[in-house]
């Protein structure tokens, strides 16, 4: 479910919390890690199931709708499709989703039916004209008359629709969003991840696939352990690390340099140091990426210069043990 890159931000956001105090011993560091991840998986799935309880929560107002004749069938397009879509339907039976929404306890027919109602207000409501769930649809028709006539289907409009509305109108909502960032610290700061996620997987669905859902996750899958064994070293070595950084900051104190690129810095050495198969070239870009995201402007080519000078002290010292793919680059 997650990849290298993903747990590696993990981690270093579980080791910045551990140095920031966040965490009583190094013991609850790596829990925490674990922690953020299942928090992760569960959001994951709780947008698949919002999507599904929204779809079930359209078919009933469009029967509703449709039963007093208010708005015409053409009126109620938009909402049909979101009803009656045949990439939901495929969804529901998908077994990764029905065991993962079992293991996670949603039920949003029991709670948050309030929830649902204002996202559905937000997205279907005619009375002001054609609903946003319409104007994606006539663009949604203006890009199936430019698609090959050996790539349609009836699935495949219904699950460019999907995709259209959870991309742009469902997943960005600020209603569901405000929702969930308000239960968990986790869901707020990885919320945009999820929502890629999620509009990728209705991206890559296919019906002859019953499981196009991702499965979960592992404290055993490989890039878990990764991430964990990153942690683990970096924990029992901080010091050894650290001291190795500072020893080659030419004109710098330690106080003078940011917390986030002391972090980046120890755990980047730690990289080089304790996973044989990286090459070194992928680490640099890694944590020059890292410094791009969490730091301030100046502070990648900072830890570009450092780490470039760390990598060929660590060679010349005969420290950097690569093997295998590591040795690529």
């Amino acid at each position: 479910m997650f990849n290298r890159r993903y747990i590696r931000e993990k981690a270093v956001q579980a080791y910045y919390g551990f140095v920031q105090g966040g965490a009583e011993s190094a013991l609850s560091c790596q829990k925490n890690l674990l922690a953020g991840l299942d928090q992760t998986a569960s959001l994951y799935y709780l947008h698949i199931s919002f999507l599904v309880s929204l779809s079930e929560y359209a078919q009933e107002r469009y029967e509703s709708m449709a039963e007093r004749k208010r708005f015409s069938e053409a009126q109620l397009e938009g909402l049909r499709m979101m009803a009656q879509n045949l990439a939901v339907e495929h969804l529901k039976k998908d077994p990764n989703y029905l065991l993962n929404i079992e293991n996670y306890k949603f039920n949003w027919k029991d709670r948050q039916t309030d929830l649902i109602s204002a996202v559905f207000n937000d997205l279907f409501n005619l009375q002001e004209g054609p609903s946003i769930a319409d104007k994606v649809l006539e663009n949604l028709k203006a890009d199936w008359k430019q698609k090959p006539e050996s790539e349609k289907s009836d699935f495949e409009f219904h699950r460019m629709f999907l995709r259209k509305m959870y991309r742009r109108k469902i997943g960005p909502n600020p209603i569901l969003r405000s929702y969930c960032e308000e239960r968990s610290l986790y869901w707020e700061s990885d919320y945009e991840s999820v929502t890629v996620w999620v509009s990728t997987l209705i991206a890559q669905m296919s019906p002859e696939r019953l499981d196009n859902v991702d499965p979960g996750w592992s404290a055993e899958d490989e890039a878990v352990v990764f991430g964990k064994t990153l942690l683990e070293k970096t924990l029992l070595h901080q010091d050894e690390y650290n001291d190795y950084v500072f020893a080659r900051l030419q004109n710098w104190k330690p106080e003078r340099i940011g917390l986030t690129e002391k972090v980046l810095l120890c755990m980047a050495v730690s990289e080089f140091l304790n996973f044989p198969s990286i090459p070194v070239k992928v680490t640099l870009n890694e944590y020059i990426e890292l410094a791009k995201r969490f730091c301030v402007a100046d502070s990648a080519a900072f830890i570009n210069g450092v780490l470039n000078k760390i990598a060929k002290d660590l060679a010349d010292e005969k420290k950097l043990r690569k093997s295998g793919r590591g040795l690529i680059g």
